[in-house]
């Protein structure tokens, strides 16, 4: 166990990026020693190794003087370049992310890693070239909330410094090196499966890692149904190929060598084997671009060779510790990364239910374990995704992978098409399977609930327990109860979504849900489905109605993702499909909260000014919403808008709107804006601050504070307001500093 101490104890260090463990660490590696137990000492020293490791990956990152600055300086393309043909404001336009290696920029000494989007190129880059360029860049940041990606710790653990926009450039050369022939490979790949559209899009991330043809919407598909670890290639396909040339080495080539060379015949013919199964990983993991993932694999793979080539017995729980330390000292930031602990669960899953089931039961049980460890560190949850991997698991390593790469190598059309025809049977599958199993719901665990049940499914599988298996079922009670806290009659919550420059509310009172606003999308994804549907499904919850302020893309890019859960209101029913008018006077009470839509009116012009105006009023406290109306709306309505609390600021703190004459009229004490961080409008405008500081108002902004809850129903008559940067920040939202607590 003393490999898993060493690796969890530098794992938690580049999670917390704080000093006191080390003085704990340290009394327990003197006690260590004093016992005999010298390992321990390796303790404090892998804490401050992790400390260090966390605060360089931050302290590379983009100044915040430079963000937004237009810089001048060299790259080198990384990895393969994506290309995407998308329809964006009206017209269709050529879009390429890049991953880009570049130094010389002023200001910024070093050489650093940044992902950037260039638009509209008039020759696209390729990968391998060398560049002079101007870009603007910002820091990674992303969105933050209680669901969905957290962008920026996915970055460092990637090693990206920046991300932002290429506004020139030109080629300085190229490098016909690793990453142009995966290119090449790409490309022959998609040209030989074109008439399969899955073929074309699938087969290239199997055989080179190049995931830039997947549409947004077969990629969802595969993430909802569980079965998105089967287009990266990772353990599970290196493993694929090293098993195949291990048998191939065991019983073909082996042989062969014994009897060409007799010295060799003093190894055993299981011993020969690693030998082409480990260069066939190596091999595999060059054309995935030796990517993490693949890397990890490979010394997996590496130790456990080791050990057998030296005729030690080591046990696989020991072999797959020293794997883990291994990985985390090569790549210590690497343990911010859901796809480390994926990779490793479900190696300790195999190992667990091959030892105590019967290789019968793997098939069956390992889609389960797989799909809960998934919606922990995913956030991705489906009742059909265990069925979903039962068949697609199967397919891919039996049928579709082997297809594709003997094709590829071999320049074999027939075979990439029957690679092709495995694909399009699994698009197939998973659409039937997802259309069988919409209708079943289960709330996607936290990470507390979802410990404890996949806590309850590994005590399942162990053989003997020291209680009764019936009291496992306790386990799951955190999971099956863990909607949120119910909120006393007459009062209300509002939640402000972190979505970027858009709005995306929710209110909520003892039974009901009100969503207004869904916030941005594009082509193929959209804000909702990746924060809205999520927190819906954590909390247990379902919206009893929807209001879509306008039919504008930031307001109502989501409503896709939502249709047909819940009756949809909206300012401007033309623009949003399946909604009826919202009209001032229309009013509901839920749990003695009080809605009310102020506005608009019959002949209200369509735009920002048809949005709806949406008052809330509970316990003697209200809440107004007034969409992305201007100042004149403001002023028709000064005669009819009562003094309210808390203001969401219209049109996310644009000067067109929040007047001054509105505020004197309302007096709130709080004002929220919701705009994305940086945003090219600017929002929200000083001015609009200004007014809203001279008028004594408390301003919340989802750009600063991520998410935002907000109640009243504090002892002293004070709101309970949660921020989520503040609430729950990490070493890597902030500027690098070392801290003790």
């Amino acid at each position: 166990m003393r490999w898993w101490w060493l690796s969890a104890v530098l794992a938690a260090a580049c999670w917390s990026g704080v000093l006191w463990p080390l003085v704990v660490l340290l009394i327990v590696a003197v006690m260590g020693w004093q016992q005999g137990r010298r390992w321990l000492v390796w303790l404090p020293l892998l804490w401050c190794y992790g400390v260090v490791q966390l605060h360089g990956g931050v302290s590379t990152r983009l100044p915040s003087s430079l963000e937004g600055v237009t810089l001048a300086m060299h790259g080198k393309v990384v990895g393969l370049p994506a290309t995407v043909n998308e329809f964006r404001f009206g017209r269709w336009r050529y879009r390429q992310t890049l991953t880009l290696d570049v130094w010389g920029a002023s200001g910024w000494p070093g050489t650093h890693r940044i992902r950037v989007n260039a638009y509209e190129l008039p020759v696209r880059v390729t990968a391998g070239q060398r560049l002079a360029l101007t870009v603007k860049l910002k820091a990674p940041r992303g969105v933050y909330n209680a669901t969905g990606v957290d962008a920026a710790r996915r970055d460092l653990a990637a090693g990206i410094d920046a991300r932002g926009t290429v506004k020139a450039w030109t080629v300085a050369g190229s490098d016909q090196g690793l990453d142009y022939w995966r290119q090449r490979l790409s490309d022959r790949v998609a040209e030989q499966v074109a008439v399969s559209p899955a073929g074309r899009a699938i087969l290239p991330a199997l055989v080179v890692g190049d995931r830039s043809r997947l549409p947004s919407e077969l990629w969802q598909q595969f993430q909802i149904t569980g079965g998105a670890h089967l287009l990266a290639i990772s353990g599970l396909h290196i493993a694929i190929v090293a098993g195949w040339f291990w048998w191939l080495g065991r019983w073909l080539l082996g042989p062969a060598a014994q009897r060409l060379y007799p010295v060799l015949s003093a190894f055993s013919l299981q011993q020969l084997a690693w030998g082409p199964a480990l260069m066939a990983a190596l091999g595999y993991a060059g054309l995935a671009g030796f990517s993490l993932p693949t890397v990890r694999a490979v010394i997996m793979l590496a130790v456990v060779a080791g050990a057998q080539c030296a005729r030690v017995a080591v046990p696989l729980w020991k072999s797959l510790g020293v794997a883990l330390l291994l990985v985390l000292l090569l790549f210590p930031l690497s343990a911010l990364s859901e796809s480390l602990w994926l990779s490793f669960g479900a190696v300790a899953a195999i190992a667990m239910l091959v030892t105590s089931h019967a290789a019968s039961r793997l098939l069956i049980l390992l889609p389960v374990v797989m799909a809960l460890v998934g919606a922990i560190l995913f956030q991705q949850w489906s009742v059909s995704a265990p069925l979903a991997n039962l068949l697609l698991i199967p397919l891919y390593t039996c049928v579709v992978v082997p297809l594709a790469l003997l094709g590829s190598l071999l320049q074999q059309g027939w075979l990439m098409e029957g690679a092709a025809t495995g694909t399009e049977l699994s698009v197939w599958l998973m659409a039937s399977l997802a259309s069988w199993t919409s209708h079943w719901r289960l709330p996607l665990p936290t990470v507390t609930s979802g410990v404890f049940a996949l806590l309850a499914l590994i005590l399942l599988l162990i053989p003997a327990l020291p209680f009764p298996r019936r009291l496992l079922p306790l386990l799951l009670l955190p999971w099956l109860f863990q909607r949120p806290e119910p909120l006393p009659e007459g009062e209300w919550q509002l939640v402000a979504f972190d979505v970027g420059q858009g709005l995306a509310l929710a209110v909520r009172t003892r039974e009901h849900l009100l969503i207004y606003d869904t916030g941005p999308s594009w082509p193929g994804d959209s804000m909702a489905r990746r924060i809205l549907l999520p927190w819906l499904a954590r909390q247990g919850l379902t919206p009893d109605r929807i209001i879509i302020s306008h039919g504008d893309n930031d307001h109502a890019g989501g409503m896709e993702a939502l249709a047909g859960v819940a009756p949809v209101l909206s300012g401007e029913s033309a623009r949003v499909p399946g909604s009826e008018p919202c009209l001032a006077g229309q009013q509901w009470r839920w749990d003695g909260v009080v809605f009310s839509l102020l506005w608009p009116g019959p002949d209200i012009t369509p735009g920002n000014e048809s949005s709806c105006v949406l008052q809330v009023s509970g316990a003697g406290r209200s809440l107004l919403i007034p969409g992305d109306i201007g100042k004149q709306s403001e002023y028709q309505l000064l005669g009819v808008l009562p003094r309210t609390d808390v203001l969401v600021v219209a049109h996310h703190g644009s000067n067109s709107s929040t007047s001054a004459a509105l505020l004197r009229q309302l007096q709130p004490a709080y004002a929220l804006v919701s705009a994305g961080y940086r945003n090219r409008f600017r929002h929200p405008h000083p001015l609009v601050l200004q007014r809203l500081g001279n008028a004594g108002v408390t301003v919340l902004r989802t750009d600063r504070d991520g998410m935002i809850v907000f109640r009243w129903g504090a002892a002293d008559n004070v709101p309970l307001i949660t921020t989520w940067r503040q609430f729950r920040e990490k070493p890597w939202h902030q500027p690098a500093a070392w801290r003790f607590w």
